[in-house]
């Protein structure tokens, strides 16, 4: 299911990103990586403006790609319309944006519309819950002592 986001705008609901911020953009994209890197969508993060360092379209991995305008246009809008338009079956085209042109554009293509706050929210969920897990393995993987072991073996030897 290709997932189409709207950086900039994405960028802009994120409390803890803020587009003054020179690195807010790759910050993003690491948030997206490792959220597409679980969930295993295609996805295309558009950014508004010149890319600094890099292409006008950056593979991430095979399936995570940023893209760019092209020189003469400043704002992705166009870009995300062109990669809509490329589509023939919306059924599983999702775009997440909370810009209303691009969502009335969208909503003529019968593609899906996400709202970038609630995509943020699954993001923000996707997190916890990872994070609960992560904290789950660290309590797990315990690492006993030998003194621990004997006391252990003792008590089930016991028995």
């Amino acid at each position: 299911m290709p997932l189409l986001i709207d950086g900039n705008n994405l960028i802009g609901t994120i409390p803890f990103l803020n587009l003054e911020d020179d690195n807010a953009k790759e910050k993003l994209i690491a948030i997206i990586q490792s959220y597409q890197a679980r969930k295993k969508n295609n996805i295309i993060l558009f950014f508004d403006g010149q890319p600094l360092h890099c292409p006008l379209e950056e593979k991430i991995n095979r399936k995570f790609t940023v893209r760019y305008p092209r020189f003469e246009e400043m704002n992705a809008d166009r870009e995300i319309k062109r990669q809509l338009d490329s589509y023939n079956d919306f059924r599983n085209v999702t775009l997440v944006t909370s810009d209303r042109d691009l969502k009335e554009y969208a909503k003529k293509k019968k593609a899906r519309i996400m709202n970038s706050i609630e995509f943020y929210h699954i993001i923000k969920h996707y997190y916890r819950i990872q994070g609960k897990q992560m904290e789950n393995k660290q309590r797990i993987n315990v690492e006993l002592s030998d003194s621990e072991i004997d006391q252990w073996m003792r008590v089930f030897d016991d028995e």
